[in-house]
């Protein structure tokens, strides 16, 4: 009876076990499931959010090549006269951009995917992704854009941002109230945290999607923008703007002296060279003012002359008289002109065969201090001059123009020659030479006319000018504020003789350059965004760092090493 008991009382044991272990097992299950449903949330949760950020990093790098690349807008047909300008947002979901956002609404809206030649990015919820653009980081001629110029967004939150120029959003899944079929082109229907203001709308950043907001956000800051573009920005220097100082050089034969270096001002009038200035900032300028004729003066070049007698009063008809003879400058406003009379011979003139050889020498104001054209030779041997006899009557000749071929068929002819050199007092000289035509013919007398070369040095600095494009897009976005120029004191003018400049010594050096580095001529600075510390405009320790910081023991550098410390860009102009 015992034993019977006893098993019973064991057999009851092990059914309560076995009820307990079922149990446990239930919610180990139980548990193993809720895990790993929460486990399978999480992780959709994580790939959407990585499918969303994937979009916007694609996007933001996207925007950023279309700014720096001027052959690709090339390749779209667009305009390149803006390195660093973002396109506008699509406002009609069609992918492209309407051009122009002046108006705060209109700079918020869709990515221009189509304009920029990028994909069709869309977020985890399958909605195409927003952008918005600073006011003056837009493609607009109104716009100037270069290393100084600021992002105008405003980014808050969960991950503030200042100095943004561009921000890409994925607005994620419509919330109750967003109705994005009625409003299908209305930031509100799509966007939360976005506070319209003037002249930039402001942007809130949350850490995680929630009930009431799940954009997601990246800025592209000012520095993000730049470090693509001021690379592209002295590439175009060096194509551009240093054959402005090689065409200027092989016109004068030296270069033109620098602007001292200031704080650098806004108007681009003001930038204009000084005597002496061997470094600074290019003299740019585009006053049509600043080049004027100061003086002008007409001799004989003596020995030179026919050798013909007049008959009738038995001396040398070949001198002008008075000599030098009489030039006049005609007054403000331009165009100026110089005005020179010229007579000579006497007696007989209406058989007279004196034609003298003359040298007129006009001196050009400011020409040594501006990038000053020069007036041209134009075939077969004429200039722009204009040559007139004592009646009025323009003098035309088959083979030289206006001046004369010479006395006789076997006579030396001396055909016409203009020359130009830039002076150290900040002037340059233009020098006509030739021979003037027969006194019968000119009645013994010719009245010259020479026209101010200016304003024909004007449209290579004119922002408005069709003439030279390729130099409109850094003088209108006043990139010459960041350009720093410096020359050896053997090419500038005045420099007489000119010997080639001593290595190390007299040369520009340039270390982090291929030797040999230390034989530069002429170069140009490119200094870039400020780093940390330099405060624009300022000093010149706000533009440059390192060696060109301290330009006056011609030691300078390219950019080497860390980007943070030194992101100045030589450019080398000669040799």
């Amino acid at each position: 009876m015992r034993i019977r008991a006893w098993r019973k009382r064991a057999s009851g044991r092990r059914g309560f076990a076995l009820i307990a272990l079922l149990a446990l097992a239930a919610l180990i299950s139980a548990f193993l499931i809720a895990s790993a449903l929460n486990l399978t949330s999480a992780g959709n949760s994580n790939e959407r959010e990585d499918r969303s950020m994937s979009a916007l990093r694609k996007a933001k790098a996207a925007l950023i090549a279309y700014a720096a690349n001027e052959q690709w807008q090339l390749y779209k047909g667009q305009t390149t006269n803006q390195p660093g300008g973002l396109p506008c947002p699509d406002n009609n979901d069609t992918g492209a951009s309407p051009g122009i956002c002046s108006a705060a609404a209109d700079r918020v809206g869709r990515l221009p995917w189509a304009t920029i030649g990028g994909e069709d990015l869309r977020d985890a919820s399958g909605e195409r992704l927003w952008y918005a653009v600073s006011s003056n980081f837009y493609k607009n001629a109104a716009n100037i854009i270069n290393s100084d110029t600021p992002g105008l967004l405003t980014v808050t939150g969960a991950a503030p941002a200042s100095n943004v120029v561009a921000v890409v959003i994925a607005p994620g899944a419509a919330f109750s109230g967003q109705d994005r079929i009625a409003q299908h082109n209305d930031p509100a229907a799509y966007l939360e945290g976005v506070t319209p203001s003037t002249p930039d709308y402001g942007f809130s950043t949350v850490a995680t999607p929630s009930d009431t907001a799940n954009d997601r956000l990246v800025v592209i800051t000012q520095a993000d923008l730049m470090a693509a573009v001021e690379p592209v920005v002295a590439a175009r220097i060096e194509r551009d703007v240093k054959p402005l100082l090689l065409d200027y050089f092989g016109k004068w034969g030296a270069y033109p002296f620098a602007m001292p270096f200031v704080a650098p001002p806004t108007a681009q009038s003001a930038y204009q060279g000084a005597s002496n200035q061997t470094m600074g900032l290019l003299p740019v300028t585009n006053d049509p003012a600043w080049l004027t004729w100061a003086s002008a003066t007409v001799t004989d070049i003596v020995g030179s002359g026919t050798g013909s007698y007049d008959v009738a009063i038995k001396s040398p008809p070949d001198t002008i008289s008075p000599n030098p003879a009489i030039c006049s400058i005609s007054s403000p406003p331009p165009p100026l002109t110089v005005t020179c009379t010229v007579d000579y011979c006497c007696g007989d003139i209406a058989h007279s065969d004196a034609r003298p050889d003359i040298k007129l020498e006009i001196l050009l104001a400011n020409a040594s201090l501006a990038f000053a054209d020069t007036p041209s030779m134009v075939a077969p041997n004429d200039s722009t001059i204009v040559m007139v006899n004592r009646n009025g009557t323009p003098l035309v000749n088959t083979s030289f123009g206006q001046w004369s071929e010479g006395f006789s068929a076997t006579s030396p002819r001396n055909p016409p020659t203009l020359s130009f050199a830039a002076r150290a007092d900040g002037r340059g000289v233009v020098t006509y030479t030739g021979r003037l035509q027969n006194a019968r013919d000119t009645i013994g007398r010719v009245t010259i006319t020479v026209p101010l070369p200016a304003p024909s040095y004007l449209p290579r600095l004119t922002n408005a000018s069709p003439t030279n494009p390729n130099i409109t897009w850094f003088t209108s976005n006043q990139w010459y504020r960041q350009s720093y120029y410096a020359v050896s004191q053997n090419y500038l003018p005045g420099a007489s003789p000119s010997p080639p400049c001593t290595a190390g010594t007299t040369c520009l050096t340039v270390n982090n350059l291929p030797a040999p580095n230390n034989n530069k001529q002429v170069i140009l600075i490119f200094a870039g965004r400020a780093l940390d510390g330099q405060t624009r405009p300022g000093t010149l320790a706000n533009y440059l760092e390192g060696q060109n910081a301290t330009p006056a023991d011609l030691i300078f550098e390219h950019r080497s090493g860390v980007p943070t410390a030194i992101n100045d860009r030589v450019v080398v102009v000669s040799p």
